[in-house]
């Protein structure tokens, strides 16, 4: 069993960490809420149009401030951690220190992210799952950017909708997610030793921030410093799927946007330049905790649904929801026409 987070101090360290939101009134801040919820509804029809996959179950949709977010991602980590036995149920138990620790840790990150995040599919903390978004960031960005705010929020909620289809449309993808964690945990070793490791991913990450070379050694982020090489062949399979899930969500978002959204084009251009162009803090931070590789999964991933989708169409492409042996490997992700050989057994 992993060490044990108090995620009651995680929760208190989130709540002191994090930053207040933009200024808006009560009656300003209930439009959002509402506004939000419309498009919501509106996106899982276009998404369903679009994908020609009909989500199975009705997933409820909560709009929320950056403390809600936290708590809510916490009690899904939580029951995750619990059912995968990678944490003892209860906690009636006084916390050691070592998982007080590792409770301001994961609440300095829910912090960071809590800014970052403008929706998510938490697949975690119901059976369902729970379509998320988080208001003050939408409006924080809509703002910053200048987007028409109808059509921003409409097309966020198309992406978030994207992974509410791929989550309760295709039958067994909740199962083979929660089955590659479970992989994850069963490949943990108690007494790795990290400390070395740490310290590295804490260089490495301070010089990717300055922009500096970074210093030599093994390992670019945490995750890495902290995992056993079994483990990191279940983050790969992880890494592939999340990817092609990032990229798909992308594809949806901009082939609804081209007949939805009248503005699709600028809001894209505006929202790529603000991914590209992060502060010196969020640098070191995306790179400290591998979130770099989250904004590689984007674009590798949309160049792999692209590829297939132009060349076999949206049908050709949904052969990859048929069973988890159709999903892309790491190196099918890179050359999709790989994928398109084993898969579809075409050329290209």
């Amino acid at each position: 069993m992993l060490p044990s987070v108090d995620w009651r101090t995680a929760a208190s360290c989130s709540r002191a960490f994090s930053k207040g939101g933009p200024t808006m009134s009560r009656e300003g801040a209930l439009d959002v809420v509402a506004d939000l919820h419309r498009h919501a509804r509106n996106a899982i029809d276009l998404v369903t149009e679009y994908t020609g996959l009909v989500p199975e179950t009705l997933a409820p949709v909560d709009v929320v401030d950056r403390a809600r977010w936290s708590r809510i991602n916490i009690a899904g980590f939580r029951r995750l951690l619990t059912g995968l036995g990678a944490e003892a149920p209860g906690d009636d138990a006084a916390p050691t220190a070592a998982a007080k620790l590792t409770g301001v840790q994961a609440g300095a990150v829910l912090a960071f992210l809590s800014s970052r995040v403008l929706g998510q599919f938490e697949t975690f903390s119901t059976d369902s799952g729970r379509l998320l978004f988080v208001a003050p960031n939408i409006v924080e960005v809509e703002r910053r950017l200048r987007l028409p705010s109808r059509e921003f929020r409409l097309w966020i909620a198309v992406h978030e909708a994207a992974h509410l289809t791929q989550f309760t449309a295709v039958p067994w993808m909740r199962g083979h997610f929660h089955g590659l964690i479970q992989t994850f945990f069963d490949a943990a070793e108690p007494d790795r030793s990290s400390a070395a490791g740490l310290a590295l991913a804490v260089r490495r990450a301070l010089a990717s921030a300055r922009e500096e070379e970074p210093p030599e050694g093994p390992g670019t982020d945490v995750m890495t410093a902290v995992t056993s090489p079994e483990q990191r062949q279940a983050i790969s399979e992880i890494q592939a799927l999340m990817t092609l899930l990032e990229g798909h969500a992308e594809a949806v978002m901009d082939g609804v946007g081209r007949t939805s959204i009248d503005h699709v084009q600028l809001l894209r251009r505006r929202f790529d330049r603000r991914r590209a162009n992060p502060t010196t803090l969020q640098r070191f931070l995306r790179q400290l905790l591998g979130l770099d590789a989250k904004m590689r999964q984007y674009a590798a991933g949309r160049r792999f649904v692209d590829h297939v989708v132009n060349g076999h169409g949206v049908t050709g492409f949904n052969r990859v929801w048929e069973a988890p042996a159709n999903l892309p490997t790491e190196a099918e992700i890179d050359r999709p026409e790989l994928w398109t050989a084993r898969v579809l057994g075409a050329r290209g």
